[in-house]
């Protein structure tokens, strides 16, 4: 099931998550968050709002944190959402409770998110959510693109402190 929304934010919250990462490279690196979603959304946790609407899809109840990150000009090559270190250290694939991609900010031509059966435009303001153990990807493109990874875990993955 993947699920497309569109008209994710109003105008001043997507501003504020494209403002959030556009600070720096070392903003856009994966962090961990602690907390469910409504711990997040007291500290007005600017991946609040995403999880709050992934969470009409998903039952985020167990979650524990999230990680996330922003793809700035990057472009994600095939891959299954899952703990990265686990999987370096022993071959185990451990996956979140769902993903979450929502692309604050397009200027592009191609970039569609792939699956092996589907294709999804990125537009600005678009979120997509999509089940654990997805593989997917994007495909290549020319402009600018800055979206944001969410995963939502019911454990920490290994590697964060």
């Amino acid at each position: 099931m993947l699920i497309v929304l569109d008209d994710v934010l109003d105008e001043a919250h997507r501003q504020a998550v494209v403002g959030f990462f556009s600070q720096s490279d070392e903003a856009r690196k994966i962090k961990w968050e602690r907390g469910g979603v409504d711990n997040l959304r007291g500290n007005k946790s600017p991946m609040a709002l995403l999880l709050t609407r992934a969470s009409q899809f998903f039952d985020l109840s167990d979650m524990v944190g999230s990680e996330y990150w922003a793809n700035y000009g990057t472009r994600p090559d095939w891959h299954i959402d899952k703990d990265e270190k686990l999987y370096q250290m022993s071959g185990n694939t451990e996956c979140p409770i769902c993903s979450i991609v929502y692309y604050a900010d397009i200027d592009m031509v191609g970039g569609n998110f792939i699956t092996e059966t589907v294709s999804v435009q990125p537009i600005t303001n678009r979120m997509i959510v999509f089940p654990p153990g997805l593989m997917h990807g994007v495909e290549k493109y020319t402009g600018t693109r800055l979206s944001v990874a969410v995963n939502p875990w019911a454990h920490k993955p290994l590697g964060y402190a």
